[in-house]
């Protein structure tokens, strides 16, 4: 991959990185253009970006032209051969499929997605680890530009993590499905439905004691934080962890 969003921003070629965000305003004009990749950005958005200060430089038209004839000396060209086009008033980055690290995360999204609808579970769990790996901090390094983007970069993560923990579970890795419904709930506790598969789980593999402990917590923290009860899935996962203890009174040892 090229570009790198998922993360402070960084260009990587195979000879390393080539750009970074110590080098601040010309990543800044770069994440806006990789923001609205392959779109055609105005001028006035990219010169906002850069110097969202009051008071902007008056030459701040040719700043913009040098940093953008830096990102051209600098970054490789794509197969269509032009990675910057310009016309009066807008600039476009052209990003080819797989130079964008964020759209590569979706993709393996994706493919996960397909993968566990057929029942390949392995594949799924792999491809959520690869797309996961990507994430390298904050999306876009903080940059301001980034703002209406993170929460969709949010809940992909997020979903990547669920489909994982699911993955997992299918495979009967319940150390690791645990764990990752673990790191959820702690994340986001007031999203029901990774309670319910953690207490599903627990159920499932026979350890009912756990599961109850986690309804338990689940339903203090929604009951505190909300004001109100479990929901449907939660009370069904609830009702299986009872029916369990009921048939193996040992099960809450």
């Amino acid at each position: 991959m090229l570009f790198h969003v998922l993360g402070p921003v960084e260009v990587r070629t195979p000879e390393g990185v080539v750009l970074d965000q110590r080098a601040r305003k010309p990543a800044t004009a770069l994440a806006t253009l990789l923001a609205h990749a392959n779109a055609w950005v105005p001028t006035p958005r990219l010169i906002r970006a850069i110097w969202p200060e009051t008071a902007t430089p008056t030459s701040v038209e040719a700043n913009l032209k040098t940093y953008v004839w830096r990102l051209r000396r600098t970054l490789p060209a794509p197969a269509c051969g032009v990675r910057i086009d310009s016309r009066p008033g807008a600039y476009r980055l052209r990003v080819d499929p797989g130079e964008l690290d964020s759209e590569v995360a979706a993709c393996r999204a994706a493919e996960a997605r397909q993968a566990a609808r057929r029942g390949d579970h392995a594949a799924a769990a792999a491809l959520c680890r690869q797309a996961l790996g990507l994430w390298r901090g904050e999306p876009y390094g903080g940059l301001a530009v980034a703002e209406p983007l993170l929460p969709e970069l949010d809940e992909l993560r997020w979903a990547l993590r669920s489909a994982y923990a699911e993955a997992c579970a299918a495979l009967g890795r319940v150390r690791e499905a645990d764990a990752a419904l673990r790191e959820l709930t702690d994340d986001d506790p007031l999203r029901e439905e990774p309670w319910a598969r953690w207490v599903r789980l627990l159920t499932d593999a026979g350890r009912a004691s756990a599961a109850l402990s986690v309804y338990a917590r689940a339903r203090a923290v929604l009951a505190e934080e909300l004001g109100v009860e479990p929901g449907p899935a939660l009370r069904a996962a609830h009702a299986a962890a009872l029916r369990s203890t009921a048939r193996d009174p040992a099960r809450v040892a």
